[in-house]
C-alpha cells in the first residue's frame, strides 16, 4: 500500500524536487504552448528543437531560469542518445517527456508522393519519437517513474488525405499503447493527445493564404470553432500531473468535437439547424 500511495504522487514529488520535462518540437506552436504551460505549472523544462534561433527566442521570451534549451535533430538517434547523456551529466533529473516534434505535409495524391520527403516525415514523426522514448524514457524509469505524452493528431483516429503524415500518427498512437503496457510496472504512464485543427501559426498562415477554409473547418466541428493552442497545453498539464495518476494508454482527442460530427456534413448541415 505504501508503494501504491507513493506512485500516485510521483509527479508532485518530482516537480517539488526540481525534475524536468523534456519537450520536443518546443519552438513550434503546440510544443511552445505546452512548454509555456509546464513552466507556469512549476516544472523545469528541457526544450528540444532543431531550430536554434527559435529556441533562443523562446528562452528570451520566457525569461525563466527553469527553461533549458537543447538544439537537436531527433531523427538522428545517435544525437538523441548524446543529448540525453548530456542532460544527465548536467544533473538534470527527467520525470517526463512530451514527444511533440513533427513534420506536416501538404494534401496531395498518393501517386505524387516524394519518397525522400515521406521518409523524412517518418524519421521525425515516428522514429524520432521512438528514439526519444528510448533514451529519455530510460532515465524516467531509472528515476522512479513519471509521464510520457505523445502528440498525435485526429489523423490517428480518422483517415485524411495525408499519406505520410497520417500513418506516422497512427503508428505513434500504437506506440503509446505498447509502451503504456510495458512501462506501467516501472511507474511510467504513457498517453496520447490527438489535436484537431488547432490555431497554430502554420494553420493561421494557411487560412490567410486561402489554403484552408476556416468557416468549413469550423462547421465540421460539434462546437463550431477551432482549437486554441492553450487548450492542448491544458490537457498536457493534466496528463503530466498527479490528477491523471490512473490514466495510461489513453488517446485524448482535443478537437472541438470534430471527430464526433465531421461526417454529419454528409447529411446536410445538421449541426447548424438550431
Amino acid at each position: 500500500m505504501a508503494d501504491y500511495k507513493r506512485d500516485r504522487h510521483i509527479m508532485s514529488q518530482r516537480r517539488t524536487e526540481g525534475a524536468a520535462i523534456v519537450v520536443t518540437g518546443a519552438a513550434g506552436g503546440i510544443g511552445g504552448g505546452i512548454t509555456t504551460r509546464l513552466l507556469t505549472d512549476g516544472w523545469t523544462v528541457a526544450a528540444v528543437d532543431l531550430d536554434a534561433d527559435r529556441l533562443a527566442k523562446l528562452k528570451t521570451d520566457s525569461n525563466n531560469d527553469r527553461l533549458l534549451t537543447v538544439t537537436l535533430d531527433i531523427a538522428k538517434s545517435d544525437d538523441v542518445r548524446t543529448a540525453a547523456a548530456s542532460l544527465k551529466e548536467r544533473g538534470v533529473v527527467i520525470a517526463g517527456l512530451v514527444n511533440g516534434a513533427g513534420l506536416l505535409q501538404d494534401v496531395g495524391p498518393f501517386m505524387a508522393m516524394n519518397e525522400d520527403a515521406q521518409r523524412r516525415i517518418w524519421d521525425v514523426n515516428y522514429f524520432g519519437a521512438v528514439a526519444c522514448t528510448r533514451e529519455f524514457g530510460a532515465q524516467i524509469i531509472a528515476n522512479g517513474g513519471g509521464s510520457i505524452i505523445n502528440i498525435t493528431s485526429i489523423n490517428e483516429l480518422r483517415v485524411l488525405p495525408l499519406h505520410a503524415y497520417g500513418p506516422t500518427k497512427v503508428a505513434l498512437g500504437s506506440l503509446t499503447t505498447l509502451t503504456a503496457g510495458e512501462f506501467g510496472a516501472a511507474g511510467v504512464r504513457v498517453n496520447s493527445i490527438a489535436p484537431g485543427f488547432t490555431l497554430t501559426p502554420i494553420l493561421r498562415d494557411k487560412i490567410k493564404s486561402g489554403k484552408r477554409d476556416a468557416s468549413a473547418l469550423e462547421r465540421a466541428t460539434a462546437m463550431g470553432r477551432l482549437v486554441e493552442i492553450e487548450e492542448i497545453a491544458s490537457v498536457a498539464s493534466f496528463l503530466m500531473s498527479d490528477d491523471a495518476s490512473a490514466v495510461s494508454g489513453a488517446s485524448i482527442p482535443v478537437d472541438a468535437g470534430w471527430l464526433s460530427t465531421s461526417y454529419w456534413m454528409n447529411f446536410g448541415d445538421m449541426l447548424r439547424t438550431s
